[in-house]
């Protein structure tokens, strides 16, 4: 004991090594982990706010008030009626998501470019990582300019300006432009194990690809000629190709993709936010998979865009997917749901829907609407659930499954769209189109016209099959909104989004719904930014 209480009164600490400016970051892998603070922005990327405006404003997801469930303050009723106010905190949580990346990514630049200029490193060698960080920051600085159009631009972290002012959507969008083209030759080509969920060069040009195909979106000149030239430079460089198998893209252990030009790799343990099965599976569903968590019954798709699958289209998958039998996977989760033994799950909650407590979600064979109404007495069951991406036997709420952001099918479909926007080119965009539905295991299209997907009634639009195929690809995969914009459609929720029936629910179709407020916090925070027209 007195041994003990003596050591304990010497309280020199002799140091075996120090972390300082001059030794550190100095090797590959120190930079890279440096960096890891920047990418670790992108956790709520998947189920989080970003999510909620990208799809949930759209004909793709719903999330509908069942009872008490879900209401929030009729938060969700908002967004698919396109009538949020500047007070939402999901669109608080929005921009935070974007300027949370910026700021880390700015600090980091600040980081690496002091140790360029001391010295520390060799500026070639600073360079590299440099212009890793300024794509990542391209990406975050798009999806502000897409959601919120005109945004503060800060690109200096030892600037102090508290309030830095509005900058146009045009001067934001050519930054990133010229951004991801000066860093491009400094980017790496290599596609393998170390720079899986990286930035590379195919990555900024993916991205660059995406806002040409939104140009005329952002600036008012359209760019189709420059998304073609984007989507070849990924198609020739032989690094990329579709799966055989449209569901290895979306498997719990899906990280060996033909696919991914760029992915998030959630885990359930050492890098969590994925939380679609809590969001989207029913209550009942935890005897299903197994789960160590009840699901909390949310998220959903809408009839018209599950029913333009044509049955045989192997990304529909079965009415009745279950986890204990032999049925065929789909994006959707639809019919009868079973418990792992093969009994039915059984919602005691549920007596209002159209056939008693057995689990069907859509109400598929029951010859009524998949989803009685948009709240307040939307059905427990009612709606198909999200199963694109394979659900954990034993799962927790986080998923391991990693997410992509860019996808090879993506740039296929990028392509496809430009060259039939720029007239004379449709024989080779349906060919890009069919190789999409050839994986699909479905019939070639004849033409790219057809019934939207949304309004199948309604007759032959010029591209709707197009349109169509976008969305049946890359559903859930946040693209939804920004095409509905592009096409003209966003507008026209009243044809999608199920009767509003709660008292003070109702539609705005105002163009200036296209873009999100400025947060009421971040306004009262910083008077210089600009709030957007229509709030």
């Amino acid at each position: 004991m007195a041994a003990v209480i003596q050591s304990c009164t010497n309280l020199d600490e002799e140091l075996y090594d120090t972390v300082t400016a001059d030794n550190f970051p100095k090797t590959a892998e120190e930079f890279v982990s440096t960096m890891g603070s920047a990418y670790a922005t992108l956790g709520g990327w998947a189920v989080g706010d970003i999510n909620t405006y990208q799809e949930i404003s759209t004909d793709e997801e719903l999330v509908p008030t069942r009872g008490q469930d879900w209401d929030d303050g009729g938060i969700w009723r908002r967004v698919a009626l396109h009538s949020w106010t500047f007070e939402d905190d999901k669109i608080n949580g929005t921009w935070d998501f974007c300027f949370n990346g910026i700021t880390t990514a700015n600090r980091l630049i600040f980081q690496f470019e002091t140790l360029a200029a001391d010295g520390s490193v060799p500026q070639a060698t600073a360079d590299v990582y440099l212009s890793e960080l300024k794509t990542l920051r391209g990406f975050f600085y798009w999806q502000a300019v897409d959601l919120f159009g005109n945004v503060p631009l800060t690109t200096d972290f030892a600037d102090t300006t508290a309030a830095p002012a509005t900058k146009s959507r045009e001067e934001v969008y050519n930054f990133i432009l010229t951004d991801l083209t000066t860093s491009l030759p400094n980017l790496t080509r290599v596609v393998d194990g170390s720079t899986y969920s990286r930035m590379t060069a195919y990555g900024a040009w993916f991205l660059l690809a995406k806002l040409y195909l939104n140009a005329d979106v952002y600036v008012g000149t359209p760019q189709w000629q420059k998304v073609v030239d984007a989507c070849d430079t990924i198609i020739n460089s032989g690094k990329y190709s579709l799966e055989s198998n449209y569901f290895t893209n979306f498997d719990i252990k899906n990280s060996g993709s033909k696919e991914f030009i760029w992915a998030i790799p959630y885990d359930k343990i050492f890098y969590t936010g994925f939380t679609l099965g809590p969001s989207t599976l029913h209550y009942g569903s935890q005897d299903t998979y197994k789960l160590t968590y009840q699901p909390w019954n949310g998220y959903c798709s809408l009839q018209e865009f599950y029913e333009s699958y044509t049955d045989d289209d192997i990304r529909k998958g079965d009415a009745g997917t279950l986890a204990g039998k032999a049925t065929k996977r789909g994006n959707f989760i639809a019919g009868y749901q079973y418990k792992l033994d093969g009994t039915l799950v059984d919602d005691a909650g549920g007596a209002t829907d159209p056939d008693g407590t057995p689990v069907n979600f859509g109400n598929i064979g029951d010859g009524v609407d998949q989803i009685k109404d948009l709240g307040p007495n939307c059905r427990r069951q009612d709606g198909v659930r999200i199963g694109k991406w394979e659900f954990e036997i034993g799962g927790t709420s986080d998923m391991s499954n990693d997410y992509c952001v860019f996808r090879y099918a993506d740039v296929l479909l990028m392509k496809a769209e430009a060259l039939w926007r720029l007239g004379g080119h449709d024989a080779e965009a349906l060919a890009l189109v069919n190789q999409i539905r050839t994986r699909a295991g479905v019939a070639d299209l004849t033409s790219l016209d057809g019934p939207l997907s949304f309004d199948i009634a309604a007759g032959s639009v010029a591209g709707g099959e197009l349109f169509n195929e976008m969305g049946r690809e890359m559903v859930f995969e946040h693209n939804r909104r920004q095409d509905l914009i592009r096409w003209g459609l966003y507008e026209q929720q009243e044809k999608w989004v199920p009767t509003p029936n709660n008292a003070g629910d109702a539609f705005n179709t105002d163009p200036t719904r296209q873009i999100l407020p400025i947060p009421r916090t971040k306004k009262a925070a910083n008077p210089n930014l600009v709030q957007n027209p229509g709030y």
